[in-house]
């Protein structure tokens, strides 16, 4: 039951979420894998935020990122604790609940928003770890 809570929350946000990028200004910029490594070499403000489980975090994660599960129930609470100022490069395992994340981050007064898309985690890991 609790999967399929999971899914249907996440099916109503990914509906909103076209449904606002097609009718207003989204708020974050996708970014591909060239010019997210392009932009973690060149900020000194970014943070990198992991919205997928603990579980998946756990298996392996990118060095001094941060994880908030954007499934969660708390995810709003936990994303008003950060700086709205800093900017973020929003990830996930395929580029599903990036997209989320950012969204409801950019309707929450979040700055700077960018939303890592369509890229595979691994292939994220592997470009962060050989800095290519």
């Amino acid at each position: 039951m609790k999967n399929i809570n999971k899914f249907f929350i996440l099916f109503i946000f990914i509906i909103s979420i076209i449904f606002n990028v097609s009718c207003s200004n989204r708020g974050y910029s996708n970014i591909n894998l060239k010019n997210a490594i392009k932009t973690i070499n060149n900020s000194t403000n970014l943070i990198l935020l992991d919205v997928r489980t603990a579980e998946e975090y756990s298996s392996g994660n990118i060095p001094n990122s941060i994880n908030i599960d954007v499934l969660s129930s708390d995810f709003k609470s936990k994303i008003d604790l950060l700086d709205k100022n800093k900017e973020y490069l929003v990830y996930c395992r395929s580029g599903n609940r990036s997209l989320i994340a950012s969204s409801i981050m950019s309707t929450n007064g979040f700055i700077k928003i960018y939303n890592l898309n369509n890229v595979n985690y691994s292939d994220f890991e592997n470009a962060i770890l050989t800095n290519r």
